[in-house]
């Protein structure tokens, strides 16, 4: 069944109304199997000025002329000879969409209550008895396609609107899809862009760490005094000792500037006038020699009175302290003092780094500590002072920035002292029982340097730069202890130790790694995990309590 919507022109539309010449031009089917009745009906509507008329004489048949036709109007006789006209109302209104609306006017010569009743509750619009005035007949139908053209035309529009939202909810779909494209790209770019200043704030801290190493190493090569004297010689590399030592855990404290303390944080007694004191000497190629290269004069002037030791990490204390001096040469281009100051109140314990440079204004100042918040253009990277806080912040201690633009800056940290509490006594190794050991890493200088620690501790040591090499060693000579990485070519620590259980389970066995995150688990007959770089501190430390019994891992 086609769609019987009529199109009314819109100039024959008037506020709601439909104009005459409009309704004149509806199609309307006319039925009855009377012929004269039907010719009688005709002539009335021809000459009330309808033209688009269509008889149906045959009842019958009705039902076909109505798909055919798609009236705007049925007009028929409620009682014919052979036909129920009660059954063709109900199969109209059975039809889908706008057919089933089709208005219908039954002509009854019966006034029967009954017959009135039953031709409404089956569908019929209105119902007109027999004989009828034509006057009223006109108003009827005029009535009744009014407000079938005007359902029609509130149908179109309808129609129209749900393909305008149609439309319109594709192009918000497809732009909600090039948002989420854009937003994707943004993100990505984000993650790249943090990913760079990321790298550039482990460059920065590598480089301060890197600036002491460098720099007393070339004093070392190029002051003859220096290598002749064993107290300057020794002074020297114990601060590129420091130095190297504090660089290994930048990248682990920059991936978690803002952690809070945690169980495996290992706390001792810390002398903060002892750190100053280190952080002095470590800072001194930048704030005495590369300030004098550009033609300013940076002095340190040190206060470091004797104050109670606190709890904390020596290491990142000397990174909170080197950053500090960095930021305070920083901000004095010109030249300046740096004042380094360590003080006790109470039980609070206080080390104050002031400087006479450009200070602060109060944006800058509310915003320091910020990450990746930075005044210094490219040459910053906007995470030293945030790593500066979350240390402070990890040692349960606080910081309070005072500055005035023009006028200079101080950074006050205070720290609660610490309690005291007897050492704890870490077990000696016997050195007078040395081990057959088996080293195997694929890198050379991380060998000779582990053989080294191991043979001065009068260990025999056996070396080999694979897997598949250290098992074929295993094979041929039997070993107290096995030391390897946990990252080679071929097979991997882990395939490595697994392979060793198999085979010699009684053997111990340590990994080690370059990574940061220890693996989630490790195989059995695994006795260790020690993360590089290694210091024969450490490896003595592991070995001790290796040889004393399992252990889960050293941290």
């Amino acid at each position: 069944m086609q769609n019987a919507t009529s199109t009314v022109p819109a100039e024959a539309t008037s506020r709601g109304v439909i104009r005459d010449e409009a309704l004149r031009h509806g199609r309307i089917l006319l039925v009855d199997n009377d012929v004269a009745s039907l010719c009688l009906l005709e002539n009335v509507l021809t000459r009330l000025g309808f033209m688009n008329l269509k008889l149906v004489m045959k009842a019958e048949k009705a039902f076909a002329h109505f798909s055919i036709v798609q009236p705007d109007l049925v007009i028929m006789e409620i009682a014919m000879r052979d036909f129920d006209a009660f059954q063709l109302i109900e199969k109209i209104r059975s039809l889908p969409t706008q057919d089933a609306s089709v208005p219908i006017l039954v002509l009854s010569a019966d006034a029967d209550v009954k017959s009135k009743r039953r031709a409404l509750v089956v569908g019929a619009t209105d119902l007109l008895l027999k004989p009828f005035d034509s006057s009223e007949l006109l108003m009827r139908i005029r009535n009744l396609l009014q407000a079938r053209f005007l359902y029609s035309e509130v149908c179109a529009q309808n129609e129209h609107l749900e393909k305008r939202v149609a439309d319109r909810t594709e192009q918000l779909e497809q732009t909600l899809q090039e948002l989420k494209n854009a937003q994707q790209h943004i993100v990505q770019q984000e993650r790249f862009r943090a990913f760079g200043e990321m790298a550039g704030g482990v460059v920065h801290d590598f480089n301060n760490a890197l600036m002491s190493i460098i720099g007393y190493s070339k004093m070392l090569l190029e002051e003859p005094d220096a290598l002749t004297s064993q107290d300057t010689a020794r002074k020297y590399l114990k601060i590129i000792l420091t130095a190297g030592q504090d660089s290994s855990k930048i990248v682990s404290r920059l991936r978690d500037f803002y952690r809070p303390r945690q169980n495996t944080d290992v706390f001792v007694p810390v002398d903060l006038r002892s750190v100053a004191e280190e952080v002095i000497l470590l800072t001194q190629p930048k704030w005495r020699d590369q300030a004098r290269a550009r033609g300013s004069v940076i002095r340190i002037q040190p206060e470091l009175s004797e104050v109670p030791s606190i709890q904390g990490n020596s290491a990142e204390l000397r990174e909170v302290l080197v950053n500090l001096v960095f930021n305070a040469v920083d901000a004095m281009p010109e030249g300046g003092v740096i004042t380094l100051r360590t003080r006790h109140v109470g039980e609070d314990v206080f080390v104050d780094v002031v400087d006479t440079g450009t200070g602060m204004t109060e944006e800058v100042r509310q915003r320091c500590l910020e990450p990746f918040f930075t005044t210094k253009g490219e040459q910053g990277t906007g995470l030293g002072l945030a790593t500066v806080f979350g240390i402070i912040r990890r040692h349960d201690g606080m910081l309070d920035i005072r500055t005035k633009f023009g006028s200079g800056t101080t950074f006050e940290i205070k720290f609660p002292a610490a309690v005291a509490t007897p050492p704890v006594q870490e077990p000696v190794a016997d050195e007078g029982n040395p081990l057959q050991i088996l080293v195997v890493d694929d890198e050379k200088v991380t060998r000779e340097l582990v053989t080294k620690y191991l043979e001065r501790d009068s260990h025999r040591v056996v070396t080999a730069s694979t897997a598949e090499e250290a098992l074929s060693k295993v094979h041929e000579a039997e070993f107290d202890l096995i030391l390897t990485d946990l990252q080679m070519p071929g097979k991997s620590g882990i395939e490595f130790a697994k392979e060793m259980h198999d085979a010699h389970a009684g053997v111990p066995l340590v990994i080690f790694s370059g990574c940061e995150s220890e693996p989630e688990v490790l195989p059995e007959g695994v006795n260790a995990f020690m993360r590089k770089p290694i210091s024969s501190e450490e490896l003595r430390r592991v070995l001790t309590k290796v040889a004393a019994g399992p252990i889960a891992a050293a941290r």
